[in-house]
């Protein structure tokens, strides 16, 4: 991709509107407004699209952060990409976002009943993050 070319975010917006909708089905759940569901289905079901979605968005920063400020972010550690990313503006929280792509790592530990719980708790708390963003990364494109 040229520095010209404009930046495709569809992809991730697609994925964080099934991410906002998973949130919001799992809350309605763990409400008992919904009961055609269990909440171990919801919650299976928000670590596992948390777990994409957080993907899709370290690898959106760090493709922006490529194509307009360093070309070999990709050679360089998450902490990294995601100081870099707070530093051109693109999230407001590297520790948080570190502290994000940490419980994605654990997505695939979640036979634990405690690793599924905290990874749930974090998944709903992304919500703010992944739309904060979104937010600062189409002022950019």
């Amino acid at each position: 991709m040229g520095f010209d070319e404009k930046l495709d975010i569809s992809d991730l917006l697609r994925c964080a509107d099934n991410f906002f909708k998973t949130v919001k089905k799992a809350r309605s759940i763990e409400r008992g407004d919904d009961a055609d569901f269990s909440y171990d289905f919801a919650r299976s079901a928000m670590i596992h699209v948390f777990e994409i979605t957080i993907e899709q968005s370290w690898k959106m920063m760090q493709r922006w952060i490529k194509i307009n400020t360093d070309n070999k972010i990709h050679e360089k550690p998450k902490r990294v990409l995601f100081r870099t990313a707070h530093q051109c503006g693109l999230i407001s929280d590297p520790r948080a976002w570190w502290e994000f792509f940490d419980g994605r790592n654990k997505t695939s530990h979640t036979y634990h009943e405690e690793t599924a719980e905290e990874v749930f708790t974090m998944a709903k708390n992304f919500e703010t993050y992944l739309k904060d963003f979104i937010e600062r990364l189409e002022a950019r494109v």
